[in-house]
């Protein structure tokens, strides 16, 4: 493992210092710092840090607020349809933010934004009244994405919150919002900044939605303008620019990753589960239940339902118009039958099988092998083997893809045939997953008590049956889920195979859904989304079931 990380990132230093066009070129003579001084001498540099900047501080004082105000309602208040509310907010994972962006543009472009069309004829608007193809824009759709990982990151936090800290606030005289503020949020704030912070880092890897919303208009952030160095229609890759771009990206995200690991380790201060029998407070919303019930449903328009009705909309229209009678009336089946008809498409369909199912399993595997290491063994170094593994999460996923397209040149450059195919996004994505994996799988280790296995030592059975008669089969819920989740993310992202794939032959489906969307085949576009997000959603469901058999929902 610490190997499968020095070498990508070693490369993206050597990279980062070598005016060298390919791996094999890097040496002694090729080594300046010309390309930090083209980056960081630069004003459009500045530029694209300060858009960063604004785009991920928006996104997260939009989604994380918005996250625990929904946990909140959930968790704490006679909100109706609770359950309901829960799931609905899970399955917001499985719309890809790629997707969400596209639909969005289709709504809100100033040109063919079906919301402006009715606005300006509606109400008589000289000019489109809503711009997406902004910064706010892409912190508004980023907002939506980061909602549901914040919200389950919350649900705990309040879910084991002591009601006798509020008893004791009411009986001093504070009143019940007084309470909430002094107290509860008082109580919960480790919680809130590890979560900000782990958002923040996730906002400034992102690619999918810069790169739809951003691009277009000429606002560039970190992902983005390291993509644009790498292909650029006017000149040869730059990798050098590129990787002295990315390391300053990847600075930025390390410190945060330290930061946020920091926070969670001072967490203990602040405990509010005691060893007492308790239950959490249910506030009673009054009037308000309503109210508050309308403005989740709201949440769940804008995050699924209406990104997936547009893009199931125009998935069935010859050429892109605004929803009206006639609209409905032109109806057809063209574009579906246009993908199946599609020569590469089932060569496509089957490259993302093969990774997706290559990533779950080597991540399954490496994950809980690592985890047995970390959890069961006496070996030295299982603590820091434990940080390694979850330095990936630290590492953008642009920057990431950067590093391993440095290592995929030089192996090819050997011989060895990986640069630019789907083993090459499957190597990339494992080592990005194993952070998330040995994290899940270290939890479910450490609910199967010793005892389990020497009692199968006493009756005779040995280790090797022990393993697979006792301590696999109660493991299998953990391995499925992880299994699950690692098919769900690895269709979702973008940018990394974005950076790695060289070929039609080796497209999987969101490098064919960008590649149709900058062609401008908007109803391919929809169509193919459309038939992706239905997947998800089986995907998602599946994960649920699976986790509920655990005993717990996502």
């Amino acid at each position: 493992m610490i190997v499968a990380l020095a070498v990508p990132l070693g490369m993206l230093v050597l990279g980062s210092f070598s005016t060298a066009k390919l791996p094999g070129e890097i040496g002694l003579a090729s080594l300046t710092i010309e390309n930090y001084r083209a980056v960081w001498g630069n004003p459009a540099t500045y530029a694209v840090f300060s858009n960063t900047v604004i785009y991920a501080g928006l996104a997260v004082s939009i989604g994380v607020p918005l996250a625990v105000t929904l946990a909140f309602l959930v968790e704490r208040t006679n909100l109706p349809f609770k359950m309901a509310v829960y799931a609905g907010v899970t399955l917001c994972i499985a719309m890809p933010g790629m997707l969400q962006s596209m639909a969005y543009v289709i709504l809100l472009s100033p040109k063919i934004g079906f919301i402006n069309k009715l606005l300006m004829n509606g109400f008589g608007f000289s000019q489109p009244p809503i711009n997406v193809y902004s910064l706010g824009g892409m912190a508004f759709v980023e907002a939506l994405r980061l909602v549901p990982t914040a919200f389950l990151m919350m649900v705990p936090l309040l879910r084991n919150m002591d009601p006798s800290l509020e008893d004791a606030a009411a009986t001093s005289g504070a009143s019940p919002l007084s309470a909430l503020r002094r107290v509860t949020m008082k109580l919960m704030l480790p919680g809130i900044i590890a979560v900000v912070i782990y958002q923040l880092v996730s906002a400034l890897e992102v690619f999918e939605v810069p790169s739809i919303i951003g691009m277009p208009a000429g606002i560039y952030v970190f992902s983005t303008r390291i993509y644009s160095v790498l292909h650029s229609t006017s000149s040869l890759p730059d990798y050098g620019k590129a990787d002295a771009l990315g390391m300053l990206y990847l600075f930025v995200a390390l410190a945060m990753t330290m930061l946020y690991l920091r926070v969670i380790s001072k967490a203990e201060r602040f405990s509010i589960v005691t060893g007492k029998g308790y239950r959490p407070r249910i506030i009673d919303l009054g009037r308000w239940r309503w109210i508050a019930f309308g403005l989740v449903v709201l949440y769940l328009l804008m995050a699924i339902v209406l990104p997936f009705l547009v893009l199931l909309y125009t998935s069935f229209l010859s050429y892109l118009q605004v929803p009206s009678a006639r609209a409905f009336h032109s109806f057809n089946w063209n574009n579906y039958r246009q993908i199946f008809d599609t020569e590469l498409i089932g060569h496509i369909v089957v490259n993302t099988v093969m990774m997706t199912v290559a990533v779950a399993t080597m991540t399954v595997v490496l994950s809980f092998a690592i985890s047995l290491v970390v959890v069961r063994s006496r070996f030295w170094g299982r603590k820091l083997l434990d940080q390694l593994v979850f330095m990936p999460h630290a590492i953008p996923g642009m920057v990431m893809g950067l590093a391993f397209l440095w290592v995929f040149l030089k192996i090819d450059q050997l011989g060895l045939p990986i640069f630019g195919s789907i083993w090459s996004m499957a190597i990339a994505f494992t080592l990005s997953f194993v952070a998330y994996g040995t994290r899940s799988m270290n939890a479910a280790i450490l609910q199967i008590h010793r005892d389990l296995e020497e009692a199968a030592f006493i009756n005779g059975a040995g280790h090797f049956r022990t393993f697979c008669r006792v301590f696999v089969p109660l493991m299998l819920p953990s391995l499925v889920g992880l299994w699950i989740w690692a098919v769900l993310h690895s269709v979702r992202v973008a940018g990394l195979p974005l950076m790695l794939y060289q070929g039609q032959r080796h497209q999987v489906l969101s490098v064919l859904i960008w590649n149709m969307w900058t062609d401008g085949d908007i109803g391919g576009v929809g169509a193919i989304a459309t038939m992706k997000i239905l997947v998800l959603l089986a995907i998602t469901l599946a994960m649920r079931a699976v986790k509920s058999r655990r005993g717990h929902a996502i």
